[in-house]
């Protein structure tokens, strides 16, 4: 009877049996998963502003697939005798996990912060891995783990000098080859000239877009078909390559149908030409892997999924709890630290730009890509148009969410910085203007630029939508290191931002241009709300 019971009860299912006696898998994977939770987290920002890192949301993606199939080739584990490593490492890195979300708080742009973060989160896994198969397993899924870091973004210095190499290399090989066409064009600096036409070769333009992609399909696609290490170099290499003569024939493409049909067909011609390339450089990319590969793809694992990571040896639980302790004490430390600086400020006042549409002459353009990229804006418009009194008026308005970025990257972009890269020189700079509109100050730095003999006033207004605790005055200039450590110290992070840059010229002087401010800026701001 008892036998006959038995064999009528069902049979637990293999993987759920061993999934139920390996509660150190399952304490793994909850705290492994959310430490890369939060990691991906602070990605999104740089993913959905950044044309240049876009192909990041599929990073997640790829690496577990990676990860999965190197599992499904791996090597039963041979030793055991680094058990105690996570009990070393996931608890540093647990602590390690507090001090850097707060700094991140209030510097979600910082690249630095960013990379520190995911450093805990390779060093966490490395060291789960390590201890439950040894140096040669963890060896063994070390490039889906270190695959993850294509998706940060590259240091700010690197990444403009590359720029600015890719572009000038670009334009001259673009100018070249639109003369061996039958077409003169001449490169100077950033820009192609053909007739009377000037094409600025921008940043999206210029191959670093579409090479940063190839660069991250080229590591993929070697893993995918496990290439060797000199046919994974070949093939990196000829990313660069690909995706550079790609972009030389888009810019050559757009060039010529600016000066054929004018600056304005840029617009129709601009996204579909980068779509073609992108799709072009992964198609092309793929199809070479197919053809160095040679059925380089090895068979998998006879035990199938997950069969090494059963046959581990057992790890203590504490070390996951711990580092699972350490992310939920990082984000309750972060809200009570800027909640208890933050508690006694007022509701910020909500206010923006109402667009004089019906003026003479009103005219809106959108931001360029690289403008996008550089101030990451959660809201930003710009126009032109011609007042009652005859003066032109060239007029942007940004807005940053709070959180959206670091309140420093607002003061980071100034005009002393940004007007003479498009030919205005610097002739004076005035004393800052305080313009009071019933509620709303907005205290407008002044400046005085000139070209061809023509005077442009500029009025320049960052105002800060919830005033900062420790009184500081953001200066327009780069901000160090140091600064951004000591802002997060003090509780401060941004609690939103708007920028507004007036530019006023067809006046005699500056007190024309400052009457003529005071005179429409009324019809042009309008305050929404005090509440938040």
């Amino acid at each position: 009877m008892p036998a006959d019971t038995a064999s009528a009860s069902p049979a637990q299912p293999p993987l759920l049996a061993r999934l139920h006696a390996r509660g150190d898998l399952i304490a793994a994977a909850l705290a492994l998963g959310a430490l890369w939770v939060l990691t991906w987290s602070q990605q999104c920002l740089e993913w959905q502003v950044n044309p240049l890192y876009s192909y990041g949301w599929a990073i997640p993606v790829l690496a577990g697939y990676l990860l999965l199939e190197r599992l499904r080739d791996a090597s039963a584990p041979r030793q055991a005798a680094l058990r105690w490593l996570p009990a070393l490492a996931l608890p540093l890195m647990a602590a390690a996990l507090v001090p850097l979300r707060v700094i991140h708080e209030a510097n979600p742009d910082w690249v630095r912060i960013n990379w520190l973060v995911t450093a805990c989160a390779l060093t966490s896994s490395f060291a789960v891995l390590a201890a439950w198969g040894g140096w040669r397993w963890s060896w063994h899924f070390a490039f889906p783990l270190l695959f993850t870091l294509t998706a940060l973004p590259w240091p700010v210095w690197a990444e403009e000098a590359f720029t600015q190499g890719l572009m000038q290399l670009n334009t001259q090989c673009s100018a070249e080859g639109l003369s061996l066409c039958g077409i003169p064009a001449l490169a100077q600096g950033n820009t192609i000239a053909v007739g009377r036409t000037v094409v600025d070769v921008e940043e999206a333009c210029s191959g670093i877009r579409s090479l940063q992609t190839a660069f991250m399909m080229s590591l993929f696609l070697g893993e995918f078909y496990r290439l060797g290490f000199l046919r994974r170099i070949v093939l990196v290499v000829a990313s660069f390559a690909v995706a550079f003569l790609l972009n030389m024939v888009r810019t050559i493409t757009l060039t010529y149908v600016a000066g054929q049909s004018g600056p304005e067909a840029l617009h129709s011609w601009h996204d579909p030409m980068g779509n073609f390339v992108m799709i072009g450089c992964i198609a092309s990319l793929w199809g070479l892997a197919t053809l160095v590969a040679r059925g380089n793809r090895p068979q998998a694992f006879a035990g199938g999924p997950g069969a090494s990571l059963f046959a581990t040896p057992r790890l203590a639980l504490a070390p996951f709890i711990v580092l699972i302790i350490g992310i939920i004490a990082a984000e309750a430390t972060t809200r009570a630290w800027y909640g208890y600086h933050e508690a006694t400020l007022p509701a910020p006042l909500r206010w923006g730009v109402d667009w004089p549409r019906s003026a003479t002459d009103f005219q809106s353009t959108p931001f360029d890509e690289r403008t996008v990229k550089l101030l990451k804006f959660t809201a930003g418009e710009r126009a032109a148009w011609t007042d009652p009194q005859g003066a032109h008026w060239s007029t942007f308005y940004l807005r940053w969410a709070p959180g959206r970025v670091s309140k420093f990257l607002a003061g980071s972009h100034y005009p002393t910085v940004c007007f003479p890269a498009s030919g205005l020189q610097l002739v004076q700079t005035n004393s800052i203007l305080p313009v009071t509109l019933g509620q709303l100050t907005i205290p407008f730095r002044t400046y005085i630029f000139e070209r061809a003999g023509e005077r442009y006033y500029v009025f320049h207004g960052l105002v800060e939508e919830r005033p900062s605790v420790s009184g500081e005055t953001l200066a327009y200039r780069q901000v160090a290191a140091d600064e951004r450590i000591a802002s997060a110290l003090a509780g401060n992070r941004n609690l939103g931002q708007r920028v507004l840059g007036i530019t006023i010229s067809g006046v005699p002087d500056f007190d024309a241009a400052v009457a003529n401010l005071r005179r429409n800026l009324p019809r042009l701001i309008s305050i929404e709300s005090s509440n938040p």
